[in-house]
Order: C-alpha cells, then structure tokens, then sequence
C-alpha cells in the first residue's frame, strides 16, 4: 500500500499542480503456486492551475519600456493597453483596445484563472494458472482499466485587457440589443460585441480505457533431442472512450450567467483488437528461432482496410558455444550473430477518429452576416417582425473532409546484429545494421484544391526508407572492493529518404507537410519529395553581403528565369539527426555514488519561426511600437520570402546533459534496522549548442517555443526499514 502527496509550482507564475495518490497490490499465490493473482489499484485526485497560453508571448512581443500599469488609471483595469496606436488613459473607451497587437502579459497572467480537477483510478487484474497434470501449459488473463473524470475551468475576469478584446455574444434583434428579462422570448441573432464583461469556458469530459488480454504458453525442454520450446497464442481487445461537454457563458454584468450558443457535447470512440502468435525454438542453446504473427484491427479504417497482418522472424546463432571458439574463452565471453525481418503497422492518428467516414457538422453561428456555418434565408413578409431583418440565417449542415482509401501504415525491418563480451562481460555490447521501408506513410497534409471537402487531412502518401547502424557497448572498467565504475555508451547513425510519393510521378513533385509557421496563411516550410529526407526544408535560398549578412529581397534564382517564384525553393537539409549518442556513467565509492547522463544529436536543423517573427521593423511600422530580439540582423521589411528562407533554418546540433546525481548511503543504522540514503539531483544542467533558439531539440524542426526546458533541482531522502 502506498499514499503520496506532491505539490509542485511551475515555472510560470500562478502556475502549479497538487495530486494525492493512493496504491493497493496485491499479489497472493495459490496450489503451490499453480495459480497467482496480481490486483493492483491506484488512485488519484490531481488539481492543476494553469495560465494563459499568449501571455509568454506576450511578454515576448509587448513594449517593455512601458509600466505594468497606467500612471492615469484606465477602463482596462489601469493594466497599460494600446488602444488604438497609443497608450490607452483613463477616457478611453475600451472597445478601442488594439486587438493585433500583444495584450499586456501581466494582466494575462493575474485576470485569468483555469484550473482542472482530475479524479483518475487505474485498476489491473491478472491471474495465470496452470493445471497439476500439465505444468507446462500456462493460462493468463489480463483485466484493465483506467477511468478520469475531469472538470476545467478557464475564467477571464471582467474589464481585463483579454475581456475586452473578446468581446461578448449576445442577443440582438436586428440592432438593438434584447434585454437581459427579455431574453428567452422572440427570435434574436448573435453578435459580438466589445463591452468588458468576463467570460467562464466550462469543460467536462471522461475518458474510459479498458483492456483484455488473453492468452496461452506452453513452456517445455525436451532433453533427449536437447531443445526447449515455448509457444503463445492470444488474444488482445481494447477501448478508448472520450466524451464530454462544454459550454461558454458571460460571468459579469447584467448578462451574467447568459449562454449564447447551445452546449456541445461530444463522444469519440475507439478499438483495437488483436489475434497474436509467438514460437520460440531453441536447438542445443545455440541455435535460436522466433517467428511472431500478429493480425490486428482498427475501428479508425473502414472494413476494407481494417485488418492488417504483421509477421516476423529472427535467428540467432550462439558462436560463443561452438567447439572451434573454444580456445578464445579466456578472453571472448560471448558471441552471437542475429538475422530478424518483421512487419510492424501503424494506426494512430490522435484525434482522428473516423477519418473514413463522411462526417457532418452542425454550425451554430447566429451572426447576421454570411459564414461558413449558415446561410440567409428569405422570411415571409408576415413573420419579418419577429426577426427584425428580412433574412434569417439557418444553420447547415458542414461536411468535413475525409478518406475512404486510408489504410495501415506497415514498416517492414531486416536487420543484421551480433552480440559480444569481452572479460567475464566486463565489456559486452552490440552491434546492428538495419534497413526500414515504411509503405502507405501516415501523414497529415494538404490536398489539392476541390478534391476534398477540406484543405488537409490524414492520408497515405507513398514509402519512406530508413537504413542505419547502432552500437551499444557496456563496460565496467573498475571493479575494486571500494570502488566501481560502469559506463554505457551508445552511438545510432540513421539516413532517411522518401521512396515514392503516391499522389504523382513527376519528379518535381512535393508534399507540403509538417508544423505551420507564423508567415503568410496557413503556410509551413516542410516538404516530402522523392529522392530527399522526410520533413526536409522547402526555402528560398538566401543571398548575403561581403560580411556574411543577408541581402534584404534578394534569393537565388535557382531556375533562372529572371524572377523569384516558388519555383526557385529547395530542399535544404531536415529536422532529424544523422546521428544520435548517449553516454552514462556511474561510481561508486564506499558508501558514496554519482551518476551522469549524456546525450547528443547531430546533424538536426531547426526552422526558428520565432526569430523569423521578431526581427522586421515594417512589423511595427504602422502599429504600435513592439519588441524586436537584439544580437540578430534586423530587416527593414522581412516579407513572406523572407521568412521562408534559408537564412532562418539553423543547425541545432547539440550536446545535453540529462541529469546529475550524488548520494551518500548509510547501510546499517539502529542495529540494521535502518537503511538510509541521502541524495541530490540535477535536471537538464546544461546545453552545449550553436543554436540561438532557446532550445535546439524540437521534435517537429519548427521552433515556437517560449517556454524554457528547466533546470531542476532536488534533494531526497530513502529510509528502508
């Protein structure tokens, strides 16, 4: 049984996280441990408070010569705020307030409160059993679940900066304003309107994983021919469930509490379900055989693509046990070669729930004018009255775009290892070369204009081709009664190239595809093209001055026809590292120990969008004065072309140490009753890069973040009784 409590306050300020867990396992053994049980039960209540997600940026973007808060006092709580192109004094109106430029960070931070409450419990039940006439033969099933309730919260107080600039939806006839005790009668429209008052976003969701497993194995050694088998066959269901609803409601004014639009309510379902098959074969300990087979399905892809059949071998020969090796023992421990091809599939879409199917939308938006989600409607003459305009607007129904050909993802692997130890194994590692082809890739991107219901979506779009080398190698260079030292080092080379591109054969084709940037309008600088690495950078190519600083408007003319078009971009390297190192180690001596993680990527670029976006004076030529980076060249007017060049895509090879720990151990207190260590940590102490971003790891190569990875320390103490 265990119970815990941790409070922890985030970097962010108003930030933090309070959580109260309790555990239950059990783990009882009957019929001389033919059959046992492991119940394991865990609980939680998690109380999270967090902040407004543009106030980083904000205080990024935001004038910083000016004050926190107006001298004079103004509408906007006295936080300073641009109305307009000056600073706002204690007359003007708040519905003046700029809404294009950065809001005051403060006044996010202090008139903003979302919290969540989170009740979760996670419970698993297994029981394997064997029958007294057939030991051999195990049967195993596996029960599980893990079930949250959560409530959120996201208040906008009233008179904030952020309150006036979202304005509030209320009722309207024609254009007069329906008072708050006539409101439930008539016919109203809804229109936006910047008066102050606070709003209150209320979510309620729940979310319902169950799990079973079932299966059977057969273990046995057969002597007399000197093999071992082991056999399983079972099968695996699983469900997600996630369902809620959601509501956005004015907290202020004489409007308080009033509900513009209608609750929305929502439910997403999905299931895998699994049928597996593994044989493990072993002849003499020295030659090994796996053959694995799995055929698993999807409610994600439509009943023509639903299953997929996943099979893998691999053998294995132990030299080390072979008669000719004998006189190399001394000194080689092991040796083993192996040889594997598996096919592995890939489904996961995140929120994409049924991306085959043809779903449809109601819109719910009431505004007078025409939208995407109602359209005007001509009213009889003698019903005018009651709409106060000769149009109603009536709701559609919108489709979204979908894919009736979506399919698995399969990845097929060869790869060529061998296994080796050196001293006893106080050196032993691996080596590994392997070679990936990923058919039918899984990808979020656009599509072509009037093919589809939409402009992005999942699709398979061709073949992806991995090939690369691993090394692990294990060591424990000192070994003496007072001190030890063991040290891991692993060392991955990879190369990645787009094979096919199903959706054309013309060799300038291209895919766009990974994280949008801030230029233009739904822009992103990504690319998939056959013949080059995936999420390679589609740029202009930037043309520079005798001292190396950019030419403002001036880029290669790749294609030579005398202008810069999108037909002068090209690839330009990718975010994925060439390579990637790890190193640990870790001493002990007497009573003392230290460890240290090291860990590096080279050879990965990083798109900094946030540089791009801070570093052109036309930003703030007609605007309010806002921050621009200092040590960076700044341009005069940076443009589209400008920020989708070469010039921002920067080499964010990296060294990072991952953590550092000291402790001290007193192994026998209160007549060896007591165990004691006593220790301190260091997360993320330290980063050794050329990159000028705040942080060179970005998974998706697009760099917008503001938020620091942090440096944490801690200190702890482990009593053992």
């Amino acid at each position: 049984m265990s119970v815990s409590y941790t409070n922890n306050n985030g970097i962010v300020e108003t930030t933090k996280m309070d959580r109260a867990t309790f555990g239950l396992n059990l783990s009882p053994k009957f019929f001389n441990g033919l059959l046992s049980i492991n119940a394991n039960l865990r609980g939680a209540y998690i109380n999270n408070r967090f902040y407004e997600e543009s106030a980083l940026g904000s205080a990024v973007s935001f004038n910083p010569t000016l004050p926190v808060y107006a001298p004079d006092g103004n509408i906007f709580l006295n936080y300073t705020t641009y109305a307009g192109t000056a600073v706002a004094g204690p007359d003007t109106p708040g519905s003046s307030i700029n809404t294009l430029k950065a809001l005051n960070p403060v006044s996010l931070l202090k008139e903003y409160d979302s919290q969540s409450k989170v009740f979760q419990s996670i419970g698993n039940l297994q029981i394997d059993g064997a029958l007294p006439w057939l030991p051999e033969l195990h049967a195993n099933l596996n029960l599980g679940y893990d079930i949250s309730r959560s409530n959120v919260d996201n208040i906008h107080n009233a008179y904030s900066p952020m309150s006036w600039k979202n304005g509030s939806d209320l009722p309207y006839v024609g254009d007069v304003l329906v008072a708050p005790d006539q409101i439930g009668s008539g016919k109203y429209d809804i229109k936006s309107t910047r008066d102050g008052q606070g709003r209150t976003f209320h979510e309620h969701q729940v979310k319902a994983n169950l799990l079973l497993d079932f299966y059977l194995n057969y273990k046995k050694e057969f002597e007399s021919i000197r093999s071992n088998l082991d056999v399983t066959a079972g099968y695996s269901w699983q469900s997600f469930r996630w369902q809620g609803n959601s509501l956005t409601r004015i907290n202020s004014g004489e409007y308080n509490n009033f509900q513009a639009y209608p609750t929305s309510y929502y439910r997403n379902d999905l299931a895998l379900v699994s049928f597996f098959g593994r044989l493990n074969y072993g002849f003499m300990d020295k030659y090994l055989l796996t053959v694995t087979v799995r055929r698993d399905g999807t409610s994600r892809f439509s009943k023509d693509h639903r299953w997929g059949t996943f099979p893998s071998v691999a053998l294995a020969w132990r030299l080390i046990d072979e008669n000719f090796m004998a006189s190399l023992r001394p000194v080689l421990s092991d040796l083993k070669l192996r040889v594997g091809y598996g096919v592995t599939g890939q489904q996961d879409l995140g929120d994409d729930f049924f991306p085959y199917l043809p779903v449809y939308v109601i819109g719910n938006n009431g505004n007078l004018e025409p939208n995407t989600t109602s359209y005007p409607n001509p009213i009889p003459e003698s019903l005018r009255g009651q709409y106060g305009s000769d149009y109603a607007f009536i709701n559609v129904l919108k489709p979204n775009g979908y894919n009736t050909d979506i399919k698995w993802e399969e990845t097929h692997t060869w790869n060529v290892g061998v296994d080796f130890g050196f001293l006893n194994n106080r050196i032993n590692g691996s080596l590994d070369f392997y070679k990936r082809k990923t058919k039918d890739l899984l990808t979020f991107t656009t599509v072509p204009a009037g093919s589809n219901l939409t402009n992005a979506l999942n699709m398979n779009i061709g073949d992806l081709e991995n090939t690369g080398i691993e090394f692990t190698v294990s060591t424990r260079p000192i070994v003496t009664q007072d001190l030890t030292w063991s040290s891991d080092f692993n060392i991955a080379w990879n190369q990645n190239k787009i094979t096919k591109l199903t959706a054309g054969n013309d060799p300038d084709f291209f895919i766009a595809a990974g994280e949008g940037i801030s230029a233009g309008t739904g822009g992103t600088i990504q690319a998939h093209k056959v013949g080059h690495p995936a999420y390679s950078y589609y740029v202009y190519q930037q043309v520079y001055d005798q001292d190396g600083n950019p030419i403002e408007g001036q880029y290669v003319d790749r294609n030579g026809d005398g202008q810069i078009t999108e037909a002068d971009k090209y690839l330009y390297h990718s975010r994925d590292p060439k390579v990637v190192l790890t190193w640990s180690n870790s001493v002990n001596y007497k009573n003392w120990d230290f460890g240290i993680v090291l860990r590096a990527n080279i050879g990965n670029w990083v798109y900094n969008d946030f540089e791009a976006s801070n570093v052109s004076k036309s930003s703030t030529a007609s605007l309010p004065l806002s921050n621009l980076m200092a040590n960076r060249f700044i341009f005069n007017d940076l443009g589209v072309k400008g920020a989708m060049s070469d010039y921002f895509v920067r080499n964010a090879s990296f060294l990072r140490c991952d953590n550092i720990t000291v402790g001290y151990t007193w192994p026998s207190l209160i007549n060896d009753a007591l165990r004691l260590r006593l220790y301190g940590a260091v997360q993320n102490p330290f980063v050794i890069t050329k990159y000028n971003g705040l942080d060179p790891e970005v998974f998706s190569g697009v760099d917008k973040n503001i938020y620091p990875r942090p440096i944490t320390v801690s200190l702890g103490v482990v009593a053992s009784f």
